[in-house]
């Protein structure tokens, strides 16, 4: 048997083609063994060479014993099988055709609908690809992105203006015996079954192309939905967790409105009946007048005119923590000027303080007052060892009677005996500063308080000095420099008359602030504690009617910004330090203000600002044209 197979590959190259022919027996072997039912007929016949092997070959009469047993037995071949008839290919394209014919029936039938499945489809995606619906679902911002989203879902069922096209499933198939085009000879081909069979693979394809095109399409729509509402299910939890606390606010409110009403009722029925009493009153009048007639002589006496007083000041504060009418108790930026003048009212003993004074025995035993005295002569000592320096010139006599204050407090005695003594004599060197430190709260939190309201009340006087005429604070400047002014009542100022013609109510809210200035140190407080406060208002009066020009800040633009919009930082060259939060002026050539600057902070590279205001529009519109590296800054540090 190898042998006819080595002879029989030998040959292969003689075949071209192979073809099924019924009832042509090639080999006969014995009938219990080998039957072929068909022969292979060869196109053209097998050569002689290979006959001539075939017959040569012997073969055995009788096979050979098997090396198993046989599982079993095969049932004998009579007969011979019939083949040429069954056509495999040609009933597999028509069972291709009918079943792609029954899909497009489904897809483009109505199936008692007004539309076909394709046209109510496209619809779907006509109606939700709108740039409206799309932009309610958050994919476009604007309608000129609409083109674009619709060519990236599906780019075949869109073309280059983002327009649907609807597909339409009506490539022709072709069948056995159509025409297929043209050969290179210009013969015309017709389909066989392989070529139709092919062909109507590509239209399966084209229609799996289309359909697909379409789920896609709707896939991406179904995410863009399940996206949007995922997010409003957040928006709606969201919501849902903050209506409780709304509608807390909306009862609150309620019930202010529901107040606020019975008020505005109460006032109309007073106004309803104050009228009523007008209108009786009138009535009454001219029943007077129209009812009685006469003739009488009155003598004419004269009557002296003056101007109408001043629409006087809110006797009450607008709010309980206000220190005066007009002064409300909030954390007011002091100059750097004033620091040492504070730091010299916050050095006065707790026992000069009327409201602290009675808490003397609220102090701590021996061990820890007299750790918080050895604490507080050390701070006195190294501000003995400072240098007395004032940052404006005017000042420096004031800074140096404080420094002498510092010396006489730092001398007082500590070392009595008995524990009342030893308490009396600490409250005589302790400050404000200590009691912040101690554990007793019904000592700390008063001494809290005094502190705030002491740094609210020179921020007030030294804004309502501000407030008063240049000629006026002028005087009370000079006289205060000179010691001739009597600082705690100011009703003896000279020029307070005046001053108030001016303003009234800024007076008097000077003259009130001053008084309670003084009123917080005991009648038995020590000079230090009064000579420490004097020294402020003195301070303040000097502050107010004279500025140091070395304080006054100036500088230029370092870079000019490509815009130029309130809130864009700038980088500027000062003279010196402004302090955060200093408005500054910008001037154009013609010494015009033209936008404020507010200071930010400073580094290496010099000062950073941004803008306040912007007071003429043509530097926003255009900055190039107005801004210039030349352009002139000033303020004052305050």
């Amino acid at each position: 048997m190898s042998e006819l197979f080595n002879r029989f590959t030998a040959d292969t190259t003689n075949f071209t083609e192979v073809k099924l022919a019924a009832d042509t027996p090639l080999i006969n072997a014995t009938a219990s063994n080998l039957n072929l039912a068909g022969a292979v007929q060869m196109e053209p016949t097998i050569s002689a060479a290979t006959l001539a092997a075939l017959g040569a070959l012997q073969f055995e009469a009788q096979p050979k014993e098997p090396l198993t047993e046989p599982v079993f037995n095969k049932a004998p071949t009579t007969g011979k099988g019939m083949l040429s008839h069954v056509e495999l290919i040609h009933d597999s394209f028509f069972n291709v055709r009918r079943d792609l014919l029954d899909l497009r029936d489904k897809a483009n039938a109505r199936q008692n609908q007004a539309k076909s499945l394709i046209d109510r489809l496209c619809d779907f995606l006509d109606d939700f690809m709108k740039p409206e619906e799309l932009r309610r679902l958050g994919v476009i911002d604007s309608d000129n992105q609409a083109p674009a989203f619709r060519l990236l879902v599906a780019p075949d069922l869109h073309n280059t203006d983002g327009f649907l096209l609807r597909p339409k499933l009506d490539l022709a198939i072709p069948r056995p015996g159509d025409d297929a085009g043209h050969d290179d000879a210009g013969n015309v081909l017709k389909h066989n079954d392989e070529s139709a069979l092919f062909s109507a693979g590509k239209v399966v394809a084209d229609d799996i192309r289309k359909i697909e095109a379409l789920r896609g399409a709707l896939t991406t729509l179904r995410r863009r939905h399940q996206q949007a509402l995922e997010d409003l299910r957040a928006r709606l939890a969201a919501l849902e967790t903050d209506i409780p606390g709304e509608i807390r606010q909306l009862d609150v409110r309620e019930r202010e409105r529901v107040e606020a009403l019975d008020d505005y009722a109460v006032a109309q029925r007073l106004l309803a009946e104050h009228w009523r009493e007008i209108e009786a009153a009138y009535a009454e009048r001219k029943r007077v007048i129209e009812s009685h007639r006469g003739l009488f002589y009155v003598k004419v006496r004269e009557t002296p005119l003056g101007r109408t007083l001043p629409d006087p000041l809110d006797l009450r504060p607008a709010s309980p923590d206000d220190l005066v009418p007009g002064c409300a108790n909030r954390d007011t930026a002091l100059p750097a000027a004033l620091a040492p003048f504070m730091e010299a009212v916050y050095d006065i003993p707790a026992g000069d303080w009327a409201n602290l004074r009675p808490l003397g025995h609220l102090l701590p035993g021996r061990a820890i007052l007299a750790g918080l005295v050895d604490t507080r002569r050390q701070k006195l000592a190294l501000r003995l060892n400072r240098a007395v320096t004032a940052d404006t010139p005017v000042l420096t006599s004031l800074v140096q009677q404080n420094h002498a204050l510092v010396r006489e407090v730092a001398a007082r005695p500590f070392n009595a005996g008995a524990l009342s003594e030893l308490q009396r004599q600490g409250s005589a060197i302790l400050a404000l500063d200590d009691l912040l430190a101690i554990p007793s709260p019904l000592l700390r939190d008063p001494a809290r308080a005094l502190h705030q309201r002491l740094d609210a009340a020179a921020g007030c006087i030294l804004a309502r000095l501000r407030t008063i005429a240049p000629s006026i604070r002028l005087n009370w400047a000079t006289a205060a420099e000179a010691n001739r002014l009597a600082v705690e009542t100011p009703e003896r100022w000279p020029g307070l008359a005046e001053a108030e013609e001016r303003d009234f109510n800024g007076v008097r809210t000077l003259v009130e602030l001053i008084a309670w200035w003084f009123r917080q140190l005991d009648s038995d407080a020590s000079g230090v504690a009064r000579t420490a406060m004097r020294n402020l208002v003195r301070a303040c009066l000097l502050l107010a009617a004279s500025d140091d020009p070395q304080q006054l800040i100036q500088g230029r633009l370092k870079i000019l910004p490509g815009r130029f919009r309130i809130g864009e930082a700038l980088r500027l060259t000062l003279n010196r330090e402004a302090a955060p939060g200093t408005l500054l002026q910008l001037f154009d050539d013609s010494q015009r203000v033209i936008a404020t600057l507010r200071v930010d902070d400073h580094d290496d590279q010099g000062t950073v600002a941004s803008v306040a205001t912007i007071l003429d529009p043509e530097i926003e519109r255009n900055p190039g044209a107005v801004l210039n590296t030349a352009l002139r800054i000033s303020g004052l540090n305050r």
